[in-house]
């Protein structure tokens, strides 16, 4: 054998051999509070940089095998973010391939598959073992590993301080649909295993994603399976998830909207605890916006000091462009004719709209009529029309059909 050959058997032995106690010493790690969640994710995707994904994922399924409960439960949290099509097609190669597993292992590698966002039914065990496969109870030991990854999932967010970090968690879950082949289905399912808990940490979750979700349905079917938990006694209980939904608008302000080149709106609201978080708007009018909505983004919380400090004072000298305290009716109106001309000419809105989305309607498209009612600002454009007619005909202001948008294409 050749000096050559040796060195790339050695190399390939030498991989599978370290995979293992290295990701035994980077869980170890973790369990001891040397790295947190993301300093776990990036030690397993540098491991897997290094001895490559086959090594590193067979070594996450042995270790998952027999693991217990909590460790489970943060391997699985973080399992989807390791998602590429080169780990999802080994998996599903270790799942079909006869004898590649035990029957433990393939259910492991299922879940796994699953928390990916993969088309996994284990309902119809047929689809992935042979008779002899299947041992009494195995399809639900599955099924409760899928509620494991859940509650993971639930304690996770249960160490949020207030509601904006409460929303920050969950858009990390409200992703899902992007990535996974059955799209929202995902987090349809996520209702279902939630209700299924039936604990107050399920209920905690499913308070979250009801007030957090851009999907209708999703948001729809989470209501539902809170009102059948609380008819049952088990109700959300943690405060700063309870707070999601304690918000009070707190100040808009907005450039000239009579600028030939753009306007900047900011909406703030206050929410539990004092803490401010704003949406900031960029409506350009030039080609090929034409007054339609350009850039977006929802800031941090913050405390009003730093909201006037860095919202108002400093994005004033930044612009060179005064900023008008206004109501909170202009504001929604200026944003809906925004999106009305993103419609008209086809204009994608920028992604960071749609992973907002849930504050853009609760906030500043469809406030509660009560915001609108109790909004007592001194408008400092009072004396103009809420919405400039820039292209001579009728604005959309209501924009209740407005549906989902990629981040891409505008529907």
């Amino acid at each position: 054998m050749s000096k050559k050959a040796r060195k790339r058997g050695k190399r390939k032995i030498q991989r599978r051999v370290l995979a293992r106690p290295r990701l035994d010493a980077l869980c170890d790690r973790h369990a001891r509070g040397e790295l947190d969640d993301d300093g776990l994710q990036a030690g397993l995707q540098a491991l897997m940089a290094e001895v490559g994904h086959g090594p590193l994922l067979d070594a996450l399924i042995k270790r998952m095998e027999g693991t217990p409960e909590a460790e489970r439960e943060t391997l699985m949290a973080i399992l989807p973010r390791l998602r590429s099509p080169e780990v999802i097609d080994y998996l599903w190669r270790l799942v079909k391939k006869s004898g590649a597993l035990s029957a433990e292992a393939k259910l492991t590698t299922l879940v796994i598959l699953k928390q990916m966002g993969e088309d996994v039914n284990t309902t119809d065990p047929g689809r992935y073992f042979s008779p002899r496969d299947i041992r009494s109870g195995g399809i639900k030991s599955a099924q409760d590993m899928f509620r494991l990854g859940l509650r993971g999932l639930a304690r996770s967010l249960r160490e949020s301080r207030d509601p904006a970090e409460v929303e920050a968690f969950m858009h990390r879950i409200t992703q899902m649909p992007e990535q996974a082949i059955g799209g929202e289905d995902i987090l349809l399912e996520m209702v279902q295993n939630a209700e299924a808990g039936a604990t107050d940490l399920e209920a905690d979750f499913l308070h979250a994603l009801a007030h957090t979700t851009p999907f209708p349905k999703v948001q729809q079917a989470a209501e539902r399976a809170l009102a059948r938990l609380a008819a049952a006694g088990i109700k959300p209980v943690t405060r700063a998830i309870l707070d999601l939904a304690q918000d009070r608008f707190y100040a808009a302000y907005m450039t000239d909207p009579d600028h030939p080149w753009q306007q900047s709106v900011t909406v703030a609201w206050e929410r539990a605890g004092g803490v401010i978080q704003a949406l900031v708007f960029l409506i350009d009018f030039g080609l090929p916006w034409r007054g339609a909505m350009k850039d977006m983004f929802p800031t941090q919380g913050m405390s009003p000091s730093q909201f006037q400090r860095d919202l108002v004072e400093r994005a004033e000298r930044r612009m060179g462009m005064r900023l008008y305290r206004v109501s909170l009716a202009r504001a929604q109106a200026t944003i809906a004719a925004a999106i009305e001309a993103n419609r008209t000419y086809e204009t994608p809105l920028p992604k960071e709209f749609n992973e907002a989305r849930h504050l853009v309607e609760r906030w500043v498209l469809h406030p509660p009529a009560s915001a609108i009612a109790s909004d007592s600002t001194d408008d400092e454009l009072g004396d103009r029309p809420l919405v400039p007619d820039r292209s001579d005909r009728p604005i959309l202001v209501d924009m209740r059909d407005l549906k989902h948008m990629g981040k891409r294409k505008l529907l």
